[in-house]
């Protein structure tokens, strides 16, 4: 029924001028609006003296881009441009678990040397992992030629430290002091646990989101009855998947399952019937041609980019079931770990951009969300990061953790 609902709204899809027209329809006020929330953030972040942080806070035709900026204690423009100083949330995950699905992650980075938590990882056999994971999350030597660039990157922005003599600082992620990172290996192109382009469906990206959910379900059975609701574990998925259609169902008869499905039964009630305890956030896409899935899907929080002037990437509006992202984040000039094709990675860094940067940054805030507000569902912690529409309410929420807790400390949760 669900994979039926999407390609019902996929027929609906308008064409590519219509998704243009979106990007151009009041898009001065956009920049205005957005360049004034930078600038009031970057105060609120920045307390040195006022002559001072205008010499040193380079700007772009005095439009109050943060582009050339850093934040105050580490951190690129992307961190004051959603609050993350202001917000006042814990800067360490406490029983959120982040499952990052993308290729493997060069832990051995001094980037990733985390403070607290823990890198985890997806391996062939393991109880807590169904059908296991043929690829080695920690090892170069399987999907060469990508293998650990994208997850690294990721994992950087998600819990990077951006401390340590002789790194750059702007590396720093949303959870610099710790966080508990799950990596499930993948084909980066179509969320496959193999290598291969056309894999059979038994090894599609369903069964990556079962491990997911494996592990998190073996750790709420480790606590052992210690830790009720609201303190048992929940988990963000962050699926670095654009893929050009829905995954191949798994299962036969009447225990197959399409992709639309899973993703419905893992985002609802509990089979315990407790509020859900799952929230997946995917790229919204870097080619405005084609779909993107999961993302395209109606419970998943896709997720655009904008730049550090505040316009949006014309690559993450689509001519699919969502026309539009369902939220925007920095995804522009994001400072990365530059990570050696053979998986090492030395001290050095790159500008990344793209949704996947976006998403990142949106699963990275879910996490710090959910550890100051454990007794809120994975749906109210979702409707918080959506609630911040400057633009107005036609236009993509723009993540902003100041306001999210605002709305959460609202619904006393």
């Amino acid at each position: 029924e669900g994979a039926a609902a999407v390609k019902r709204s996929i027929r609906r899809s308008s064409s590519t001028s219509t998704s243009t027209s979106l990007l151009k329809a009041g898009q001065q006020q956009q920049l205005l609006s957005h360049r004034q929330l930078l600038l009031t953030v970057e105060a609120e972040a920045t307390p040195q003296n006022t002559s001072n942080a205008k010499k040193n806070t380079p700007r772009s035709s005095g439009s109050g881009s943060l582009c050339a900026g850093q934040a105050s204690g580490g951190g690129s423009w992307a961190l004051p441009a959603v609050s993350a100083g202001a917000s006042g949330l814990p800067t360490k995950s406490q029983q959120v678990l982040l499952c990052l699905i993308s290729s493997g992650v060069a832990t051995s980075s001094p980037y990733l040397a985390q403070r607290a938590g823990s890198w985890e990882g997806c391996v062939a056999q393991n109880p807590l992992d169904p059908g296991g994971c043929v690829l080695r999350w920690d090892s170069p030597a399987d999907n060469k030629g990508n293998w650990k660039q994208r997850g690294t990157f990721l994992a950087s922005i998600l819990a990077g430290s951006g401390a340590g003599r002789g790194l750059d600082t702007r590396v720093r992620g949303l959870l610099p002091d710790g966080a508990d990172v799950y990596v499930v290996p993948v084909n980066p192109d179509t969320g496959s646990l193999t290598s291969s382009r056309d894999a059979a469906g038994g090894s599609s990206r369903i069964r990556a989101y079962t491990a997911c959910e494996g592990h998190l379900r073996g750790l709420q059975a480790s606590d052992l009855g210690l830790y009720a609701a609201p303190l048992r574990w929940r988990m963000v998925v962050l699926v670095d998947v654009e893929a050009q259609g829905p995954a191949e169902p798994v299962g036969s008869g009447a225990l197959k399952i399409s992709e639309a499905d899973w993703v419905a039964a893992a985002t609802g009630p509990t089979v315990d019937g407790r509020s859900p305890d799952v929230l997946l956030v995917a790229p919204a896409g870097d080619n405005s041609s084609r779909v993107a899935f999961p993302g395209a899907l109606p419970r998943v929080m896709a997720v655009g980019g904008y730049d550090c002037e505040g316009r949006p990437l014309r690559s993450s509006y689509s001519r699919g079931s969502k026309q539009q992202p369902d939220m925007l984040a920095p995804g522009k000039n994001i400072i990365v770990p530059n990570v050696r094709r053979d998986g090492s990675s030395p001290a050095a860094t790159k500008s990344w951009e793209g949704s996947a940067a976006a998403a990142a940054l949106a699963a990275g805030a879910a996490a710090r969300l959910w550890s100051a507000f454990p007794g809120c569902s994975a749906e109210q912690v979702r409707a918080a990061l959506l609630s911040s529409r400057l633009q107005g309410p036609a236009q993509p929420a723009r993540l902003n953790l100041a306001a999210a807790r605002q709305f959460l400390a609202a619904k006393k949760c």
